[in-house]
């Protein structure tokens, strides 16, 4: 005969394991840093600008090649749970040439890249 402990805890594993599941398959726009990178290597200076603000740095680094970083504690009211999201966008006159982006998400319910997510959303 089966304990009524064994049962409690076997659904309570379960109900566990469907929440989590359940929260970390939440659709992102992007799910990969590969992603990240395809999509702002088709942007411009000015859509990059228009939708993440004033980079954190802009570093002229000879002739029409400059780098852009953008960070996510630039987010306004980030809440302590967001992970982190660093571009580096490298422009060569008006078109992007090389974008690295480093991601971590804090929280094991959040889904991949959603800090990176945010701060894109309106690009």
């Amino acid at each position: 005969m089966v304990s009524m402990k064994r049962v409690t805890s076997a659904l309570a594993v379960t109900i566990l394991g469907l929440v989590t599941a359940s929260c970390a398959t939440t659709n992102s726009r992007f799910v990969t840093a590969d992603e990240v990178s395809e999509y702002l290597i088709k942007q411009n200076p000015q859509a990059v600008q228009r939708a993440l603000g004033e980079p954190r740095t802009v570093e002229n680094i000879g002739g029409n090649r400059s780098v852009w970083t953008y960070h996510s504690d630039m987010i306004q009211d980030k809440k302590a749970t967001q992970g982190k999201c660093e571009m580096i966008i490298t422009f060569e006159g008006n078109k992007a040439v090389n974008v690295d982006v480093d991601a971590t998400e804090y929280s094991p319910f959040a889904a991949p890249l959603a800090t990176c997510n945010q701060m894109l959303d309106s690009l």
